[in-house]
């Protein structure tokens, strides 16, 4: 069974005004059918957008929103220390070194990841840098060779990080500094 919805345009363009795609029609509405067991949370193995051109199955969507929520849920906790001091091996509130940091906001989200930025690295899963999702780890290679230096992804080509000189800071991934020294990403 399926579902007509009905967007009317006016409350498109109040939510979506920057999207192109809504400003060019001109049609009062614009239907799609969406499957009534994604409405209802029922069996489904797909869903359909309003234009009909992209469609994943529930079970990318369901990860996609634990992934969105998981990664917020980081990115809070993480924003919660801003302005603590740098600590050279400190994994506590009274001063982080970054791998330090990044393994104490990780465990108080639930989950457990090694304590230093290599090895963060290395057993987190690669992404590539334009598949980066708030709660990512960043990896840089810093003081010495390989990589010596980590922090979350915040989003918007942002990252938080304890810092030696600044402490817990939000930095861009475009500042001249950390971008020739990137070096990966990876998740969990």
């Amino acid at each position: 069974m399926k579902f007509l919805l009905t967007v009317v345009m006016f409350a498109v363009m109040v939510i979506a005004p920057c999207s192109n795609v809504w400003a060019q029609q001109t049609e009062a509405t614009k239907e799609a059918e969406i499957p009534a067991a994604v409405i209802i949370g029922g069996d489904s193995s797909e869903s359909t957008s309003l234009n009909g051109s992209v469609t994943e199955n529930r079970d990318s969507l369901r990860r996609r929103a634990k992934m969105s929520a998981r990664g917020g849920m980081i990115a809070n906790t993480a924003k919660k220390y801003i302005g603590v001091p740098y600590r050279w091996s400190g994994t506590t509130a009274s001063g982080f070194d970054c791998s330090g940091f990044v393994m104490a906001v990780y465990a108080k989200s639930g989950i457990n990841i090694k304590r230093l930025a290599d090895e963060q690295f290395y057993s987190g899963q690669r992404i590539k840098k334009e598949d980066l999702v708030i709660g990512d780890l960043v990896f840089f290679e810093t003081y010495t060779s390989g990589i010596s230096h980590v922090g979350i992804y915040v989003g918007e080509n942002r990252f938080i990080h304890s810092s030696s000189s600044r402490g817990v800071i939000i930095d861009s991934l475009d500042d001249p500094y950390y971008k020739v020294r990137y070096r990966g990403a990876c998740r969990y």
